[in-house]
């Protein structure tokens, strides 16, 4: 959000800059904004190069990757003032632009086979571990009815269902789009039961309220674990061509930006 503000900032007052990218202070932005793409091939490097393998933990470089990945095009867009120059300056900044977006695709793809943005990755054996803990717990601290326990079977067969990987990525809006009618349901059906046995067990509005509020995480860590179970294959797929993509790209940035500094410099 900061980053899209200063954005904003720049481009409303981009007729009133003094930022040239001939001198001063545009000059350096474009510089400094260059190098950090550049150093963005330190991170690929240290994962792997042998001789790279004990500069430090691999999640510190993905870090560093991601501020960088986010810094640099911020500050070659003000270094460009928000325009296009010349063919070459032009092209260097589009490819530039084309290769961030496609930073943003990976990190969206790496959150969903992996333990959080900077934790390993998961596997499928693990994720059911977790689904079956969940599943678990959420049995043992809520009293589900019968009708309860029949939806979450019927909705964890439907989040597990083997599907042809061209049909799930087709459908996923769909499927999405049912997974939450059906978490939607499931969670009012357990509200409305627990005011049944509050009306029961003469519960008091305090006890009701931790009682909603627990089955609320309950409810959440389950789900969280299906959805995340039921589209692992979908993108690891997706994740392993998104790097088959990234990497000609981010070459093409490399000899575009090469080619506009040579170019400025020389002409």
């Amino acid at each position: 959000m900061l980053v899209v503000t200063f954005l904003l900032i720049g481009w409303r007052g981009r007729d009133n800059s003094y930022l040239s990218a001939t001198d001063g202070i545009g000059y350096a932005l474009g510089i400094i904004g260059g190098s950090l793409m550049l150093l963005l091939l330190l991170y690929p490097l240290r994962k792997q190069l042998k001789s790279m393998q004990g500069w430090g933990k691999v999640q510190y470089w993905f870090q560093l990757h991601m501020i960088f990945g986010v810094l640099g095009p911020v500050l070659i867009i003000f270094h460009s003032n928000f325009s296009l120059g010349s063919t070459n300056s032009s092209l260097a900044l589009i490819t530039m632009l084309i290769v961030a977006g496609s930073g943003l695709i990976g990190r969206f793809f790496y959150t969903k086979i992996h333990f959080g943005l900077y934790g390993q990755q998961a596997s499928l054996k693990e994720l059911r571990q977790d689904l079956q803990l969940t599943k678990g717990n959420l049995g043992a601290h809520i009293s589900l009815s019968p009708r309860i326990v029949k939806r979450l079977k019927k909705y964890e067969k439907f989040m597990l269902k083997n599907r042809f990987f061209l049909t799930h990525f087709i459908f996923l809006p769909l499927i999405a789009f049912r997974s939450q009618m059906a978490t939607r349901r499931i969670r009012w059906a357990v509200a409305h039961d627990l005011k049944k046995q509050a009306h029961t067990n003469n519960w008091g509005p305090e006890m009701l309220a931790d009682f909603k509020l627990q089955a609320r995480e309950y409810l959440n860590d389950y789900f969280f674990c299906l959805r995340k179970t039921s589209q692992l294959s979908l993108y690891v797929r997706l994740f392993s061509w998104w790097h088959i993509l990234h990497l000609p790209l981010f070459i093409m940035l490399v000899v575009t930006g090469i080619v506009h500094v040579i170019a400025v410099h020389m002409y």
